[in-house]
């Protein structure tokens, strides 16, 4: 059975002789409304396997287990979860149904329709997204992997010193007020347009960054190579989307955003290791130890407060080669204790530059925002059992 977009069903359902939506839930029911709005008057049924709910209605529309309906032209499979997709297809072939005459509607879980989204549908998306991507069904009731306890936290936690946190621009203050401001690169401003920079007074080479989210930003080496139009309308357009409508970090979708430029290090890319120091109730268990700055193909490796390589990885490939263990490990450890006292856990990166320097890069409580696998697997239970 093929997908299709919605303007594809409702072409099919104009030409049907009848339909059937199966799926009573949030997505059967969104698909008849936009059936309803295309004058469709041609649907019988919902079909569902769900005995609390078969012998009730939906506008009229009764819910009935599956069957083969005599005359019926598409039978619609309109649910989020590919297993029960699956199941679906199985059931409605077993009853002698044609594959040519059921049809699965795709939806495109993208940023437009998670940020118009109910927040009452959050719970069901996030765990539609985990199933996705680890083919097992969250225990969203009592979660103990580490990447459950971060999926259920996304609309369970409520605390609004992770916003402050995950916010580039106010963990500054934070970070001086714990540890103090010689940690902090140097700030050459902050915007809320990018269009409002003053790039001649700026240095000759520095970082552009969004305060509101991963990946958002723009190392410019020498200001007399960039666009800055087009620099300025990539800054806006990261301003204008809201990260928390990606896969519902919700921490994020508070933070006011801004435009900060900060200094550039020389060759941190190429020579400079990321120190990604997980932090459980105050304490440092692993320094997740990035090369290649988060590029493309980049490798990294665990190691621990020994710097011992661990066997596992997370969302990168493991990297074989032994790192070499940064020469102040102590004090970015220290440092990661006292930011990280009275959370639960978070992930403090910080840079042990050549220069000698070490300095905060940020705090992170939803690493891969729950979605990446731990290899071996078995490591996914481990760090939940710290949290």
């Amino acid at each position: 059975m093929l997908e299709h977009s919605l303007n594809d069903v409702i072409d099919r359902a104009k030409k049907a002789e009848k339909v059937v939506i199966v799926g009573a839930g949030k997505r059967g029911q969104e698909l008849l409304g936009h059936l309803s709005q295309h004058n469709s008057t041609n649907i019988v049924a919902f079909f569902d396997n769900n005995e609390a709910i078969t012998g009730s209605k939906i506008q009229n529309i009764e819910i009935v287990k599956p069957y083969k309906v005599d005359g019926v032209s598409i039978y619609v499979i309109a649910v989020d979860v590919e297993k029960y997709r699956r199941e679906f297809c199985s059931q409605l072939q077993r009853l002698g149904i044609e594959k040519d005459n059921i049809v699965i509607y795709y939806y495109d879980r993208d940023y437009d329709y998670l940020s118009t989204l109910s927040e009452a549908y959050y719970e069901e998306e996030i765990k539609a997204m985990y199933y996705e991507k680890f083919g097992k069904e969250i225990n969203w009731e009592k979660p103990t992997t580490y990447n459950e306890i971060i999926n259920w936290e996304k609309i369970n936690i409520k605390d609004e010193r992770r916003t402050k946190l995950a916010d580039k621009y106010l963990a500054r203050e934070w970070v001086k007020e714990k540890i103090g401001e010689k940690y902090l690169t140097k700030l050459y401003g902050v915007w809320d347009d990018a269009y409002d920079i003053d790039f001649d007074k700026l240095p000759h080479a520095f970082a552009l960054k969004l305060n509101n989210g991963s990946g958002r930003n723009i190392i410019v080496k020498d200001k007399t190579q960039i666009n800055r139009s087009e620099v300025c309308q990539q800054l806006n357009e990261w301003r204008d989307h809201n990260f928390a409508f990606y896969s519902y970090e919700l921490h994020y979708r508070d933070i006011v955003p801004k435009i900060i430029c900060e200094e550039y290090m020389e060759g941190m890319a190429e020579s400079v290791y990321d120190y990604n120091i997980y932090c459980f109730h105050g304490e440092p268990e692993y320094i997740w130890c990035i090369k290649a700055s988060h590029k493309p193909g980049c490798q990294a490796s665990f190691y621990n407060k020994n710097w011992e390589m661990q066997p596992f990885s997370y969302g990168y490939p493991k990297d074989p080669i032994v790192a070499p263990k940064p020469e102040k490990l102590e004090e970015m450890l220290e440092l990661s204790r006292i930011l990280s006292k009275d959370f639960q856990h978070v992930r403090v990166d910080l840079y042990n530059l050549p220069d000698g320097r070490v300095l905060f890069g940020e705090m992170t409580f939803s690493t891969w925002s729950g979605l990446m696998h731990f290899e071996p697997e078995e490591y996914d239970a481990v760090f939940g059992s710290l949290i």
